[in-house]
């Protein structure tokens, strides 16, 4: 097939179905600062099985509200719009990533695996970075390989999903786009985009492995960027320190530090070794991982 083809037919892949009629309007209600809470609860009611998801995450370790919420009404008015938008999305992508399990379990578990990871990082993140809200970083870095998933479907007997051994700052993404036309984080963008997914997450897919090609809002794939290197990091034969960490950041990609000044992002060892303690209790307890796991 020519490069040419490959491309096209990636920006015309109908391989992923649409989201759910719930979903989409989910997506505009909390897209519209005129909505209401009435008429978000309308739209998620009729759906029982996005229901019970709000319902199992709402009273999950992940929120830790101290009283059980037991209605959806409740659940509104406790979280508010974004995050039930947030948590519907989370549920999204879960259904696409088990969808296609059957077929390709190997590739798919390690890739929906790494995505799990790099999420619980992005949270970590969130939390310890003022005015970043840690379940919408959770869902960047849910989403942020989500182009591997396109490209695995589109092209089956010759695409690897297998996460990058070393860490994305070394990742080859022209290798990609000379063998398929696309990299996976142009393929993972138009797949959101076609979703109508909000666009700081299509972003943070788009540029996690080169947030430095954005002029502006770099924040978010900044965040998702440094949550992959650690989720790779952790997931090897040994697990890294925070200095060896912070090394291979500044030996392969010396502008990166940087880049997190001019956000406000002053990232030090000491920074990444807490995340690095927090993700280790977060993976040694498994409250969230069972969660989509199950």
């Amino acid at each position: 097939m020519l490069h040419s083809d490959i491309a096209a037919l990636i920006k015309q892949t109908d391989s992923f179905p649409p989201l759910p009629r719930t979903v989409l309007r989910v997506l505009k209600i909390t897209g519209d600062p005129e909505s209401s809470a009435h008429e978000l609860m309308q739209a998620i009611l009729p759906d029982q099985s996005i229901c019970a998801a709000i319902l199992k995450i709402v009273n999950s370790a992940f929120f830790g509200h101290p009283r059980k919420v037991c209605s959806i009404e409740q659940a509104v008015v406790v979280l508010g719009f974004l995050e039930i938008r947030n948590i519907i999305l989370a549920q999204a992508v879960f259904s696409s990533f088990h969808k296609f399990r059957k077929t390709n379990k190997q590739d798919i578990d390690a890739l929906w695996q790494h995505s799990l990871t790099c999420a619980l990082t992005a949270k970590i993140i969130a939390t310890r970075t003022t005015g970043y809200a840690p379940s919408q970083l959770f869902i960047a870095g849910l989403i942020h390989d989500i182009g591997k998933l396109t490209l695995l479907i589109a092209f089956p007997k010759y695409y690897n999903p297998q996460p990058e051994i070393v860490g994305p700052l070394s990742h080859n993404m022209t290798e990609e786009e000379e063998k398929f036309g696309i990299n996976h984080c142009k393929a993972g963008m138009l797949q959101l985009n076609r979703w109508l997914f909000p666009e700081e997450l299509c972003v943070a897919t788009g540029y996690h492995h080169n947030p430095a090609a954005l002029p502006d809002n770099a924040g978010f794939p900044l965040i998702v960027q440094m949550a992959d290197i650690i989720s790779h990091c952790v997931t090897g034969t040994e697990t890294m320190t925070g200095r060896q960490i912070l090394d291979l950041i500044n030996e392969l990609s010396p502008e990166s530090p940087l880049l997190w000044r001019r956000y406000n992002f002053d990232w030090q060892q000491e920074n990444i070794e807490e995340w690095l303690n927090a993700l280790q209790t977060e993976l040694a307890d498994g409250t969230l991982i069972n969660m989509f796991n199950n």
